[in-house]
C-alpha cells in the first residue's frame, strides 16, 4: 500500500509542472477547410494560383504561402484532379499482387501482360472519371433589367 501511495505521489508531483499550452483563438469569420494537397485559385483578373487552401470565410480566402485574399477578388477555387498516371499505378499493383500470390511458378508473360492489362484499365477508368471538385464559384453578379414589347 506504501509503494502505491509513493508511486501516485510521484506521478501527481512530475506532471504538475506540465501545463497545457493555451491556442490563440481561431478568427470566427474564418473556417479550416479539409482538402488534400493544393487548390487551384482564379482571380478575377483572370491570374491563377495554386497553393493550400487553409480556411475560408464569408469576405476571405488564406492560402498557405500567398496569404490572405478577398473573396470578392476570387472567381473560382478548385480542386484539381489527379493524373491519369495515378490510375495506371493503382490498376498495375493488382496484377503485381497476383505475382505476390504465385511467386515460384509465374511465367514472367503472363504476369507482365497481367500487370499492363490491368494498368490500362485503371488509367481508362481513371480518365473517365471527372473527379476535378468544384469549391468555390463566384455566381453572375445580380442585375435588374427592363423589357419594352410592343
Amino acid at each position: 500500500m506504501r509503494i502505491i501511495m509513493l508511486f501516485v505521489a510521484a506521478i501527481v508531483i512530475t506532471s504538475a509542472s506540465a501545463y497545457a499550452q493555451a491556442l490563440a483563438p481561431q478568427s470566427s469569420t474564418c473556417f479550416p477547410i479539409s482538402t488534400k494537397g493544393q487548390v487551384v485559385v482564379t482571380k478575377a483578373d483572370g491570374n491563377t494560383l495554386k497553393d493550400t487552401l487553409l480556411c475560408m470565410g464569408r469576405d476571405k480566402v488564406v492560402l498557405a504561402n500567398a496569404g490572405e485574399f478577398s473573396l470578392d477578388s476570387v472567381r473560382q477555387i478548385t480542386k484539381p484532379r489527379d493524373p491519369v498516371w495515378d490510375g495506371f499505378v493503382k490498376g498495375a499493383s493488382v496484377g503485381l499482387v497476383i505475382l505476390a500470390f504465385c511467386l515460384p511458378d509465374c511465367p514472367g508473360e503472363l504476369i507482365a501482360r497481367t500487370t499492363i492489362g490491368y494498368g490500362v484499365l485503371g488509367a481508362v477508368i481513371d480518365a473517365a472519371q471527372g473527379n476535378e471538385t468544384t469549391i468555390f464559384k463566384r455566381g453572375p453578379a445580380p442585375s435588374l433589367a427592363w423589357r419594352i414589347r410592343f
